[in-house]
């Protein structure tokens, strides 16, 4: 490719290019913007040949309360990713993702660009869901997985082996056999019954939606206590109190996850509930703490849990505008505490 080609070809970007591109001297004075820095800037119409200071443009490097100067990106000859302030053509203060770096050391010429933060940000949330959702649907895939092994190899071979029992009965001449027998077949049937209530019950508690949650955590804590053999020690002041059903669903998923993960993982006798309806900056709130003595863990590490485990437990938590903190410790145990906004308890 000749040079006038690439000349071409460099000029078209720069001119064409939705990033923001400025060309600074040494002292900020721009030597040279795009069509979109010239659009985005503020209101004043630049000749692209006038030197006009970027000065007039930043209005710092910080958070959106306190705007810093001291450490000007001016003078830094080293490549430099930050976020900056800058005022827009309607006067208003904008952030923007800015690199900035000196290209011609002769001269003194670096070139700043600028991309909206909002964009990024979005690009971000983006990405975020779409990760959230393929971890949803491979929980999904994972959970449906193992509600078919356990209704194949749980239920279907015994009721297939009751069956071929029951066909026996007419052959069986002793009474006292078929007696035994038939005592045998309801004693399946009962082991039956249960094993399919449980699945029923890990997959919705009807108790939620009649009862409420308290009615249908202290069911599910005995059913954690009788299955894992772990004491669940649960202290709340709810009692009847009702809330949106979004709201229910979520406290009882996010400490069902938990209590799970204390049983399952933390080999600890015992694991503390509290559920509280509290005051909190002048809102009503639900407080809710899952405490454990057990193994602890490496928070930086991906810890062991069901389902959507900790990332699950955080958006499920931030889908009704609530916040979630998990603290562990190896040796020391693990702390799960969140609060949600609610409005006053609707029974």
């Amino acid at each position: 490719m000749k040079t006038q080609d690439l000349t071409s070809l460099l000029k078209a970007m720069f001119h064409q290019s939705k990033e923001m591109i400025i060309f600074v001297d040494r002292h900020g004075e721009i030597v040279y913007m795009n069509e979109e820095a010239q659009t985005t800037l503020d209101e004043r119409d630049y000749d692209r040949n006038q030197f006009v200071n970027i000065c007039g443009h930043c209005l710092g490097v910080g958070n959106n309360d306190s705007y810093d100067c001291s450490n000007c990106f001016l003078l830094s000859r080293e490549k430099l990713t930050f976020q900056v302030y800058m005022r827009t053509q309607s006067g208003e203060k904008a952030a923007y993702v800015a690199n900035f770096q000196q290209i011609d050391h002769e001269n003194n010429i670096s070139v700043f660009t600028l991309n909206p933060l909002s964009e990024l940000m979005k690009q971000q949330e983006f990405e975020h869901q779409k990760l959230l959702t393929q971890r949803i649907i491979q929980a999904q895939e994972n959970e449906r997985k193992r509600i078919s092994r356990d209704l194949h190899d749980g239920v279907t071979q015994e009721l297939l082996n009751l069956l071929i029992e029951m066909r026996l009965f007419k052959y069986t001449l002793d009474r006292e056999e078929l007696d035994e027998k038939i005592k045998n077949s309801e004693d399946t049937l009962s082991y039956l019954l249960d094993y399919v209530r449980n699945i029923s019950v890990e997959l919705r508690p009807a108790s939620l939606d009649d009862l409420g949650i308290e009615a249908a955590l202290k069911t599910h804590f005995k059913w954690t206590e009788k299955q894992y053999g772990i004491l669940v020690d649960f202290d709340t002041n709810l009692k009847s109190q009702r809330y949106q059903p979004e709201i229910e669903t979520v406290v009882y998923r996010v400490i069902q996850e938990a209590v799970f993960n204390a049983a399952k993982y933390s080999e600890s006798d015992e694991v503390s509930v509290k559920l509280q309806e509290v005051l909190s900056f002048n809102a009503v709130h639900i407080h809710f703490e899952i405490k454990d003595e057990g193994n602890g863990f490496i928070m930086e590490d991906d810890p062991k849990g069901s389902g959507l485990g900790l990332f699950g437990m955080q958006e499920r938590i931030s889908s009704v505008n609530g916040t979630l903190n998990i603290n562990s410790e190896p040796g020391v145990g693990t702390k799960v505490e969140g609060f949600i906004p609610v409005e006053e308890s609707i029974v």
